[in-house]
């Protein structure tokens, strides 16, 4: 058999090894290099030993079959409170591989066996608090619905709030203040940083009374435990008005509770601003 040949029957036992991947052969000189393996995935979050990574606020997730893959809790929710219950391996579609614990991100982690829907259920040991995936394991070369986190709410938060001539309220969001015509003022929502919450306005004031709502979220306080969503407000004209906020446990467009899961957990806040 030449070299070549010899190659070329290489390349074949390589392909098929690799469950479908695509052989490449590039020549340098006389020599041939061959069977390069290309990624299978494009844009996929990771964890910590290459695997597919399913962030708390992902519903109903892909995954490849013989592939590994981790669903994970940062910090913000107490990682180590966190405990598997329910793996999905009754109908043998996936097989738990045990905790990992990295920089205190809890990884559960996995092994898609063959093709179908699981059930996985994580369970908070105190609080009681669930999050539940319907993971589908699938062929392919592709996955969809393996969301990042939902905001940037575990990273470094502002060390201080803005120096600018903005009165700062205090209490909580949940409430009720009073403030003059033309004033801007700040408040805060202070909250546990949970996984699998979405924070957002749903509920826009009255513009003849409040305005510049939205004119942006400072975030401080500790990832780990709690945080202040700093929210401006100017006042525009006398009158009383409310700003609704909810907190959307997993849900996919931050707003809107589907879930029984969802429904239970999630949470609402009122604030209720007077001017005069």
């Amino acid at each position: 058999m030449s070299k070549r040949a010899r190659w070329v029957a290489a390349c074949a036992a390589v392909l098929m090894l690799g469950g479908g991947y695509v052989a490449y052969e590039e020549f340098i000189a006389d020599d041939m290099i061959c069977c390069a393996l290309p990624p299978p995935l494009y844009n996929v979050p990771r964890g910590p030993d290459g695997e597919i990574d399913i962030a708390s606020q992902s519903l109903r997730p892909e995954v490849l079959v013989d592939h590994d893959f981790s669903i994970h809790v940062r910090p913000g929710g107490d990682a180590d409170d966190w405990r598997l219950a329910e793996s999905g391996e009754a109908a043998g579609v996936v097989r738990a591989r045990g905790v990992k614990d990295v920089d205190g991100t809890r990884y559960f982690r996995f092994r898609a066996v063959k093709t179908g829907t699981a059930q996985i259920v994580l369970e908070e040991v105190d609080g009681k608090r669930t999050m539940t995936y319907s993971v589908e394991v699938k062929e392919g070369t592709q996955v969809s619905g393996v969301l990042g986190d939902p905001e940037d709410r575990y990273g470094r938060p502002d060390e201080d709030l803005p120096p600018d001539q903005v009165r700062t309220i205090e209490g909580d969001f949940d409430g009720a203040v009073t403030v003059h015509p033309g004033e801007t003022f700040r408040i805060a929502n202070h909250y546990d940083n949970q996984p699998g919450y979405t924070w957002q306005i749903v509920g826009p004031p009255d513009e003849s009374v409040l305005t510049d709502y939205l004119s942006g979220v400072h975030t401080t306080g500790d990832a780990a435990t709690v945080r202040q969503d700093w929210y401006e407000f100017t006042a525009s004209g006398k009158g009383t008005t409310e700003v609704k906020l909810f907190g959307c446990y997993r849900c996919t467009d931050g707003i809107k509770a589907e879930t029984a899961e969802s429904k239970k957990f999630s949470v609402a806040k009122t604030l209720t601003v007077t001017v005069r």
